[in-house]
């Protein structure tokens, strides 16, 4: 496994959740190796905005189409999952200090913060060192793919570079895109 990205959450009072999604459209591993560590730097309340999770969604391996979900009171803008029955959603509250381990494929979302108090969490997202994410440039400025949707840039933080034969690119207002070296798919 390997790190691949890490977000500090930060919800104050009265902040919108995150609509129905699963992190393996927005980081597409292919291998279903995506694992999320959800870590509680608050508690986390069904008052404050807690995680809210389909138990058991992950193991069809299916990945929910996206659309608007024009809710912008309840929900950031980013879009919801749908095509699936909801009922059995289940509030993970959770002690400061604790951490929840999910699969990719797990539908999830969270609520706004109805509370007084922040709810902030740290995220974690891991993969299979093997695992081929098939990232592109945009062909058009308004062009969305999914899999780029904030640009961030990956960068090695901990041993050496597996890929440091490939080279990098030093600009760094331009995200660098490997092409696919033909000459070593055996």
């Amino acid at each position: 496994m390997k790190g691949f990205q890490s977000m500090v959450f930060v919800k104050p009072p009265s902040f919108q959740g995150q609509a129905w999604h699963q992190d393996e459209v927005f980081i597409p591993t292919r291998d279903r190796s995506l694992v999320g560590a959800w870590v509680a730097i608050d508690d986390a309340t069904v008052e404050n905005g807690c995680l809210w999770v389909l138990p058991g969604s992950h193991r069809t391996g299916y990945l929910y189409p996206l659309r608007p979900h024009n809710r912008p009171d309840e929900f950031d803008a980013a879009p919801e999952s749908y095509g699936f029955e909801d009922s059995g959603e289940v509030a993970v509250e959770m002690a400061a200090g604790s951490v929840l381990f999910f699969n990719g494929y797990l539908l999830h979302r969270s609520k706004p913060n109805r509370s007084e108090t922040y709810r902030r969490t740290f995220v974690g997202h891991y993969l299979n060192a093997w695992s081929l994410l098939p990232w592109r440039q945009r062909q058009k400025p308004d062009d969305l793919n999914v899999a780029e949707i904030d640009c961030r840039r990956i960068v090695p933080v901990a041993g050496d570079d597996p890929y440091a034969w490939k080279g990098v690119e030093s600009d760094v207002d331009y995200v660098y895109i490997r092409q696919r070296d033909r000459s070593r798919v055996g």
